[in-house]
């Protein structure tokens, strides 16, 4: 017996066909990161070479977008997470030299070195295992832990790490890293004391015969609080996508960075027209005392939305004007257009961007959700339809 599907679309009477636009977008405005990028390299100085970083889906923004804009810049060398991106880059044109961040497996590590990529190794363990599966000469770089707690080998200990991994005959060092991120900038001293200490490291490694083509300590933070030290570069990435490594006071140099985010946003798909006394479950309006507007966008938890936290207020732009968002489910978003006039399905909805002349920023996304701005904008990376201007 054949067995036939039937696949059924249920339409509400009130929702109309969509235009050609894409119901859930994402604009970047990649002159804004080339600014960034610029700004950045004034402030480290011309003598700096540049790491991009753009793991994470280039800090939720789109990787192939923002990669292909910084090799037009001629960045020195770009940095990920994984090789799937640095692969996924390679497959698109990107030829910049690849750093990644994250020691895999030998194995991995030896595959990475045949497709031209530069593997990260974080402690002496890896570096033997390596040497010893290896048929050809391996470039790879170093990573020192001064104070993060997370990959690397403490300084305290890296003098026998370095020293005994450039004894490898299969292993060539070509760089030597660390990282010290602060939060605050109340902690700047203690971040430059880290630099300090990693400076006269490398100064001792010198001394001692050692030639070293790359060195980096210096990140976002960093430079954006004016700290100052020997290395030969420096690997940024929030400032490079204007966001703040910094959770409460601001560095005076990061007015000058500018948003990669232009806009998010969504489509109405559609309008509900709810009379007084209504039970709309939807944000618990049962029994509304007031007629109610409600529209609805087709992104919900599933693209990465969270309701406001308790106590907190979140909106988005529907012409011009403020919309209370009132429930987020799976799949949709539920908001308030009691103020809006002449709404109409197809409507754009604006989650961060422009319109008139209200605004809507990733920090006030994040605050609403109680979270980081960086944390905010992972929460939607990926999930979006991305161009730029």
């Amino acid at each position: 017996m054949q067995v036939r599907f039937t696949i059924i679309r249920f339409l509400s009477p009130t929702i109309t066909p969509m235009s050609d636009h894409t119901e859930n977008l994402m604009v970047l405005d990649l002159e804004a990161l080339v600014s960034n990028l610029d700004y950045i390299k004034h402030l480290a100085g011309p003598e700096k070479q540049l790491i991009a970083s753009i793991k994470a889906n280039a800090y939720g923004h789109d990787v192939r977008l923002v990669a292909g804009a910084l090799q037009k810049k001629q960045v020195d060398m770009l940095a990920t997470g994984n090789i799937e991106d640095a692969r996924a880059l390679r497959a698109c044109g990107i030829d910049t030299p690849l750093l990644l961040f994250a020691y895999a497996t030998a194995e991995n590590t030896i595959d990475a070195a045949k497709e031209g990529f530069i593997s990260t190794i974080p402690n002496l363990t890896s570096a033997i295992s390596l040497n010893a599966i290896t048929e050809v000469q391996i470039p790879v770089y170093l990573k020192i832990d001064c104070g993060l707690g997370r990959l690397g080998v403490p300084l305290s200990k890296a003098k026998e790490f370095v020293t005994k991994t450039f004894q490898l005959e299969k292993l060539k060092v070509e760089g030597i890293y660390t990282h010290v991120p602060f939060p605050e900038l109340t902690s700047s001293a203690w971040a430059q004391e880290k630099l300090i200490q990693f400076d006269e490291f490398i100064d001792a490694l010198e001394s001692d015969g050692y030639s070293i083509p790359v060195t980096q300590a210096m990140a976002s933070c960093c430079v954006l609080a004016g700290l100052r030290d020997e290395s030969s570069a420096i690997c940024i990435g929030h400032g490079l996508y204007g966001l703040s490594p910094f959770s409460s006071e601001q560095a005076p140099a990061f007015r000058h960075l500018r948003p990669v985010i232009h806009s998010v946003s969504s489509t109405l798909i559609h309008i509900g027209h709810h009379d007084k006394g209504s039970d709309i479950a939807a944000g618990g309006l049962y029994g509304t005392s007031n007629a109610h507007v409600v529209g609805v966008l087709p992104l919900g938890a599933a693209m990465g939305m969270r309701p406001p936290a308790d106590n907190k207020e979140m909106f988005v732009l529907v012409r011009g004007k403020k919309c209370p968002v009132i429930a987020v489910s799976l799949e949709h978003v539920s908001i308030n257009l009691d103020d809006v006039e002449n709404v109409a399905i197809g409507d754009r909805a604006t989650i961060i961007g422009q319109d008139g002349d209200e605004s809507l920023s990733i920090q006030e996304l994040a605050h609403a959700w109680q979270v980081a701005p960086l944390q905010a904008l992972m929460s939607i990376s990926g999930k979006f339809s991305v161009k730029s201007i």
